[in-house]
């Protein structure tokens, strides 16, 4: 296994990027190597963040800042056979995972007033924790390797300084030639392409790439693409205070906001109702040892999540098995936040717990079908669309719905305002193909005893028709 490699910026005379550790996914006839951990230093010299210098020749240190954000991209690799044999022949689902985060100054560097007001110009943003790995994918293999293809598909990392620094990912992936009774499946071929992580949180195909346009698509699940905000003259005068433990006893949970039920996506004859806005309590009540009756605010500053959910209906034929019917890909996207009593005069705050787990609740909640992107057809050909992801499939055309409700609500024996989220399946069947159904169940979003959020399925259907994919 390869050790984490320092990159130098042979410019500035510094190292500043760490490339990361590659990392086995797979064993078998398809080999899959991702990597962990490629990121920017937490300090870095300013004239490596922004060219040129704003300080002109002045050396200044910069470390990382309060902001920052994660991100979670799907990441899929699709390979299809040539011909009359155009099947799916191998297909990797893997995740891309990375933090963005901003740089300040660091302390006691004597800086003027004029000097913080010219660095505020500049969007000095870096990397961390940037790492490819598979999937989840529940019921399905992955890699998918249906003829047994010999091959492999390898990732690695190198910064870029020009403009705003950013990580380039390189590929490679191989497939020696592959011929089943005659029929020739795959040619011997080496492909080369790249992708571009950026500081405000894009992943993107290196522009001009068509081969990776066509064989690679990228869906967004968690984060957001966003600017890059300076915070450096608040954070130079901003009170420095600490946060301590506030154990409570009991705590009363304020009010918060209903989920508003969305129009329904149509595709194929299926409907998909789905929610957005739900809303944890913006204050709790909390009573510990010390005092009864202290408000604390829900954080401003949440840690942003997505669960993938795949909604799977097979068929049957008179007691067989045929292919999947009806397949639904969702999306529960939501913000995870703590509550803090209000600041005293020197910054210093509470953040309450409770059992030993920091309380938490959830805002910004939403369940939607999932948004993939299609490629290009001049990009791709006219055969491109058989590489998209599609999220619905309905077989046979049923008319269907699948709705969704929910409400936040605490459970005995959990720490935590929770998410209940209700569905119901409606499905009208097809003549000697598919039966018609009615099925319903329930799915809780809350943290486990480690403070992370989790998403349980409650009971059998639930079990049955949903998988957690990632």
């Amino acid at each position: 296994m390869a050790e984490a490699a320092i990159v130098l910026n042979t410019t500035a005379g510094l190292t500043g990027f760490i490339n990361g550790q590659a990392k086995g996914l797979t064993e078998g006839l398809f080999q899959v190597t991702g990597f962990n951990d490629a990121r920017f230093e937490k300090e870095m010299p300013l004239e490596m963040l922004a060219s040129p210098n704003p300080l002109g020749d002045k050396q200044v240190v910069m470390v990382r800042g309060s902001q920052s954000v994660d991100h979670v991209y799907w990441l899929r690799y699709l390979r299809r056979g040539i011909g009359v044999t155009d099947k799916k022949r191998v297909c990797v689902e893997l995740l891309v995972r990375f933090t963005t985060f901003d740089y300040v100054p660091k302390a006691d560097q004597k800086l003027r007033s004029r000097d913080l007001a010219a660095l505020t110009d500049y969007p000095m943003w870096g990397i961390s924790g940037l790492s490819i790995s598979l999937m989840a994918t529940g019921r399905g293999r992955n890699p998918f390797n249906k003829f047994n293809e010999v091959g492999s598909l390898i990732f690695d990392t190198a910064p870029v300084t020009s403009g705003l620094p950013h990580f380039r990912i390189n590929y490679r992936v191989q497939h020696q030639a592959k011929t089943v009774m005659g029929a020739t499946l795959a040619l011997n071929h080496n492909d080369v392409g790249a992708f571009l992580v950026h500081s405000n949180g894009l992943l993107e195909i290196a522009p001009g790439e068509g081969r990776t346009e066509k064989h690679f698509r990228i869906t967004h699940l968690s984060g957001q693409v966003h600017n890059r905000p300076s915070v450096i003259g608040a954070a130079q005068n901003a009170p420095v205070g600490k946060v301590s433990l506030l154990s409570a006893t009991q705590i009363t949970r304020g009010a918060g906001q209903d989920a508003n039920a969305l129009a329904a996506h149509e595709h194929d004859s299926l409907r998909v109702v789905g929610f957005d806005q739900l809303n944890g309590p913006d204050t709790i009540t909390v009573d510990s040892a010390a005092a009864n009756g202290v408000l604390a605010r829900a954080g401003q500053n949440g840690r942003q999540g997505a669960v993938r959910l795949e909604y799977v209906r097979n068929g049957s034929v008179l007691g067989s098995q045929v292919r999947t019917k009806i397949r639904v890909l969702l999306l529960l996207r939501y913000t995870l936040v703590h509550y803090f009593t209000d600041p005293d005069q020197s910054g210093n705050r509470q953040v309450v717990q409770q059992n030993g787990v920091r309380y938490a609740s959830f805002r910004d909640v939403s369940l939607t079908v999932l948004d993939t992107v299609a490629g290009d057809p001049v990009v791709v050909g006219d055969d491109g669309t058989k590489y998209d992801i599609k999220a619905i499939k309905n077989r046979f055309h049923e008319t269907s719905t699948l709705r969704f409700g929910a409400r936040i609500e605490e459970v005995n024996g959990q720490v935590g305002a929770q998410v209940k989220i209700n569905w119901r399946a409606q499905h009208a069947g097809a003549v000697g193909k598919s039966q018609s159904h009615d099925n319903f169940g329930n799915l809780r979003l809350g943290v486990d005893q480690s403070g992370n959020p989790v998403l349980r399925l409650l009971d059998q259907d639930s079990n049955k028709y949903f998988t957690v994919t990632g």
